[in-house]
């Protein structure tokens, strides 16, 4: 008699073989354990599986089905709460439908949070983060412009200054004041006209 074997954790269709036959029955051969004589269904981007009521793969074969389930073995997974990629495991194995923590659509951005079954731009999330991004870009060039400035302040103070230092502190400083009210333009943070440095 043919058997069809079945994954003993996930109940998934491994192969065909044959019953083990019986000495005190030959009517009725002897089915092993994870195997059935019931022959798996088959379909197009799913997989045949042998459950039980509870879900597991029983080691009886009168305990369980086939049932055929969605099979994301071959996809890329995320998670709903931060978009992170998920490695299947115990948690959830690829076989059967997705989890609520999961998903196949990648995140599209830090700003996007997974509310009803996609990912939705939350605004105020954005303008944070665009806002914080804007203010440490700023505190960088600001830095670089102190540094800039610090030698030809010190020519300042002793009137030590050439024509071209004093040309050059008053363009930094220039270029300094602006940076410090990039924060006030009009499309901040989602546009910002950055001045331009010095040559």
């Amino acid at each position: 008699m043919n058997i069809h074997n079945y994954h003993p954790r996930t109940g998934e269709y491994l192969g065909a073989g044959l019953a083990d036959d019986n000495p005190l029955d030959q009517e009725n051969p002897i089915v092993p354990g994870f195997a059935t004589p019931s022959e798996p269904p088959s379909a197009s981007g799913r997989v045949a599986v042998y459950l039980d009521a509870a879900g597991r793969a029983p080691q009886n074969w009168p305990d369980g089905t086939w049932t055929l389930v969605p099979d994301y073995r071959a996809v890329s997974l995320f998670r709903t709460a931060d978009g992170s990629v998920f490695e299947l495991g115990d948690e959830y194995n690829g076989l059967g439908d997705l989890p609520a923590f999961l998903t196949d659509e990648a995140r599209p951005g830090p700003a996007y949070k997974w509310v009803a079954d996609e990912w939705v731009l939350d605004e105020q999330l954005e303008t944070q983060q665009l806002t914080a991004q804007a203010l440490a870009q700023r505190d960088a060039l600001l830095a670089e412009a102190d540094r800039l400035i610090a030698p030809l302040m010190d020519g300042f103070v002793l009137d030590e200054l050439t024509p071209d230092d004093e040309v050059r502190l008053k363009a930094l400083s220039q270029y300094r004041k602006a940076l410090r009210a990039v924060n006030g333009q009009a499309g901040f943070p989602r546009t910002i006209n950055w001045p331009v440095k010095p040559a």
